[in-house]
């Protein structure tokens, strides 16, 4: 695991620039790093060392050194990839994984990417023709950056931060991205929240050839239902499929744990490294300092106890870091949003960030999770509730639009409350709309409100959101919103919330779950094998029925959720009321200084819920006072110890 960099100038690089992109992604490979000046490229990686660890310094060169790379993530199959290639008359130098892929690149060409089976971001300079390829792994565990300058120029790197190490690039708000920050959370590819930086989305390529660029998806995602397995089967085949999975991740020269949520999914993956293992399993998990027994510790630290309960049946070496609800929240948060790089709006990046400070001070430095399998086997709520909208969309549009929906939407009491809002959606014709309507962050309508030029933020998103609605061959439409978001939200989200938490924290974090075989696996199984007898999952949950508890079997579906509106009212309170005091938000003249006055008095003085709109604007403002006007600037590097001693003793 490491961060890779390069610069690309036809007329020669610049090595101390390479020297300068090191350092602003030490973090990322705290063992040391690599560099190299190749006349038109210089590149470098640094090293989080996991593999191989007396060797493997970045780049790597095939044996007449003309063709190097650098690679951050892991390939599972290494040696098997190593093995064909040796048959073959290559000759290693290393044990290392990244060296397979420069004489898999000797061999294969840009095929190789279809040969490795792993997470990854990588960089190939083929020398004797003068091209870099870039790469993104196929469901986008790993991040990847960009920016094109003239004549040819290119630098890359893992991280932006390291990107604005070129004199040549300076940090401007994307305007255009600020109605998909605030609707979906998150900001698409190959748009960033970056004027003029870009990133690769997971599957994609991007050759840089002679002063051309050409970018395209060597894999992609399709949903396949024709001719399924039998339900038997596909039980069968999705639990040989997770569990090797899990056996290949597990691969590595260093202690490995497991982020345990007591959810499903990363009970199965504990259950299965604890299979795997001679040791008990280090597994971590992360809680709220609230009252024993009170309201918001029965509803926030659920998690937490359902960890426990799992790690006690296994037999794990459990460990809990639990999260101060004081002062120490507003003193960290802008070291999280500038690991983040670009904003993101989802308030979970803080229990990751604590929970991989712990397992790195307690000496595990790569962690398994179980991410995913809410996408791929229909986990979440909005795919049931969207198979209870088409049902009701099934009756008669005679009946129904004239009789029913007008019946439902009149229905006086709160009771009735989710009839009426299933007679409203069952209005909607537009299918970026009806997937908005079950995952916005932000209604769309309220752009103009928040925003101080929001004309068509709305439609830019559907924009988006439409062709991979459309592009999926599925008769069902929640088969085709967990395509997207495995595509979109999955990649852009979760994977990069994980990704720069963890690594911030100098831990390397791989999902088992994201496994593209098991993902094209479970993309051909249809909607009724995972929306089965009013359950959801359930092929999933049949596979592992045997070893996962009962009660998490039982347990409802619960999101990680912080509990952050209380936050804003409490810890972070001073942080909101400085950070987005009218005259700064009117000074960067993105937001409405009065409207989010007006929520903001509104969440945390009248006790409404105004969460997603005062903490996107926070969490957009620290983003911009911290890389846009500079006008906060962080005293030291986040590390470990920060997190671990904020916690609760």
């Amino acid at each position: 695991m490491c961060g890779i960099f390069g610069h690309l100038r036809p007329d020669g690089a610049d090595a101390d620039l390479i020297e300068h992109m090191a350092r602003r992604l030490a973090h990322r490979g705290p063992d040391g790093y690599g560099t190299a000046q190749l006349g038109a490229l210089a590149l470098g990686a640094t090293r989080l060392s996991i593999i191989d660890l007396a060797a493997g310094v970045q780049p790597i060169f095939s044996e007449n050194r003309r063709v190097a790379v650098v690679f951050n993530g892991e390939i599972y199959n290494h040696k098997a990839l190593r093995a064909d290639l040796e048959q073959d008359g290559h000759h290693f130098a290393t044990q290392t994984d990244t060296e397979v892929i420069v004489h898999g690149y000797e061999a294969w060409g840009d095929g190789v990417l279809d040969r490795l089976r792993g997470m990854f971001a990588l960089g190939i300079w083929d020398e004797a023709n003068e091209r870099l390829l870039l790469a993104r792994d196929r469901t986008g565990e790993k991040p990847l950056y960009y920016a094109s300058l003239s004549d040819g120029e290119l630098v890359f790197a893992s991280e932006i931060k390291a990107l604005f190490a070129h004199p040549g690039l300076t940090p401007k708000v994307n305007h255009a991205a600020l109605p998909h920050f605030l609707i979906l959370g998150y900001v698409p590819p190959p748009e960033t929240m970056f004027a003029g930086i870009f990133k690769l989305a997971p599957g994609e390529k991007l050759i840089a050839e002679r002063g051309r660029l050409d970018k395209t998806l060597y894999w992609q995602a399709r949903i396949s239902a024709l001719d399924p397995p039998p339900y038997a089967e596909a039980v069968k085949q999705v639990r040989a499929a997770v569990m090797e999975a899990v056996e290949i991740e597990m691969m590595s020269d260093v202690p490995i744990g497991a982020f345990l949520s007591g959810g499903i999914d990363s009970t199965i993956v504990v259950a299965l490294m604890q299979r795997l293992s001679r040791q008990p399993v280090q597994t971590f998990t992360v809680g709220f300092d609230m009252p024993p027994g009170s309201k918001n510790d029965q509803k926030f630290n659920v998690d937490a106890r359902y960890a426990a309960l799992v790690a006690e049946r296994f037999k794990t070496h459990h460990h809990t870091i639990t999260i101060r609800q004081d002062e120490h929240l507003a003193a960290l948060l802008p070291h999280l949003v500038y690991a983040m790089d670009e904003p993101i709006s989802i308030p979970t990046m803080i229990q990751t960030a604590y929970v991989s400070a712990l397992a790195r001070r307690s000496g595990v430095p790569v962690m398994l999770g179980g991410d995913a399998g809410d996408e791929l086997f229909l986990g979440y709520s909005h795919y049931r509730m969207d198979r209870l909208l088409e049902r009701y969309r099934s009756i008669p549009t005679l009946v129904r639009a004239n009789i029913l929906t007008p019946f439902l939407e009149h229905l006086p009491s709160a009771r009735f409350d989710n009839l009426r809002k299933l007679a409203q959606k069952s209005r909607l014709t537009d299918p970026a709309d009806r997937y908005l309507t079950w995952t916005r962050i932000i209604d769309g309508e309220r752009l103009p409100e928040l925003l101080a030029g929001a004309n068509g933020g709305l439609e830019s998103v559907r924009a988006v959101l439409r062709p991979m609605l459309a592009m999926p061959q599925a008769r069902h439409f929640a088969q085709r919103a967990a395509y997207l978001e495995l595509r979109l939200p999955m990649a852009e989200n979760i994977n990069m919330r994980v990704d720069k938490m963890s690594m911030a924290m100098s831990v390397e974090s791989r999902s088992p779950l994201q496994d593209y075989r098991l993902v094209e696996l479970a993309l051909r199984l249809p909607l009724e094998y995972k929306l089965r007898r009013g359950d959801f999952k359930t092929v999933l949950k049949d596979a592992f029925a045997d070893l996962i508890p009962a009660e998490v079997l039982a347990r409802p579906k619960w999101g990680f959720t912080p509990p952050a509106s209380d936050w804003l009212r409490t810890g972070l309170r001073p942080l909101v009321e400085t950070v987005l005091a009218p005259e700064r938000v009117a000074a960067v003249g993105v937001f409405r200084p009065d409207t989010l006055s007006r929520l903001t008095h509104a969440h945390i003085v009248e006790r409404k819920y105004e969460l997603w709109s005062i903490w996107s604007a926070l969490i957009f403002h620290l983003w911009y006072a911290l890389y846009i006007d500079r006008s906060l600037t962080l005293d030291h590097t986040l590390s470990p110890d920060d997190l671990v001693s904020a916690a609760v003793r």
